[in-house]
């Protein structure tokens, strides 16, 4: 009986020291487990708070800007009562907002007393009437037929005899009795042109 039961109770203490082993490894794995967690969130909890700061920083920078003073007109050229410098908002502020001392050129558009200066609404031409004129568009005085236009109005032209569409959204620069010159992309004169030699052109106002 005693050689029958020996080898049961060295297999029970196998099954024994085997358990404890696992139950070692176990409790190592949990520990290790939770320390890699912990520190993976607290990564990612540091990487929100920076980001969090980074765009706080970011939407609270501010430039060196320009502002006008009061009501301009087109054409007009600043000048040192016309503008003034300011600080403004990186974050509000327009991507071309004019940082640099715009005084002496001249305005493309109308502005407004407290309208932040911009470099594409500036020209450097002296001329009232060409410092309205963007890149890429030339100036044509057409006749008017009674149409009630204004300097900045917008127009379409239409071919008088056929009604075509020729030219849209054409900037009003300047009236005079019984005409008005209008500034006209370039890939849209030639048309206008044809058209004034051949019947007429007729403005529409559409803004």
């Amino acid at each position: 009986m005693f050689e029958i039961e020996r080898p049961q109770l060295t297999t029970l203490r196998a099954q024994a020291t085997g358990l404890l082993a696992k139950m070692r490894r176990s409790r190592t794995s949990r520990l290790a487990v939770t320390i890699i967690v912990g520190v993976v969130v607290g990564t990612w909890l540091t990487g929100l708070h920076q980001n969090a700061t980074q765009r706080q920083q970011q939407w609270q920078t501010e430039i060196s800007g320009w502002v006008a003073t009061r009501d301009l007109i087109a054409g007009s050229t600043l000048g040192a009562g016309d503008v003034a410098a300011t600080r403004l908002l990186k974050s509000g502020s327009p991507r071309d907002a004019t940082i640099s001392n715009p005084e002496g050129l001249t305005l493309r558009d109308a502005m407004a007393e407290g309208e932040i200066v911009r470099d594409g609404r500036l020209s450097s031409k002296k001329s009232e009437l060409a410092a309205q004129i963007a890149n890429k568009y030339g100036a044509l005085t057409i006749p008017n037929d009674g149409t009630p236009l204004a300097n900045g109005d917008l127009v379409d032209l239409y071919a008088l005899i056929d009604g075509n569409l020729l030219a849209t959204n054409t900037k009003v620069v300047n009236t005079e009795q019984g005409f008005v010159t209008l500034a006209i992309a370039e890939t849209q004169i030639r048309p206008v042109i044809v058209s004034l030699t051949t019947g007429g052109v007729v403005p529409v106002l559409v803004g």
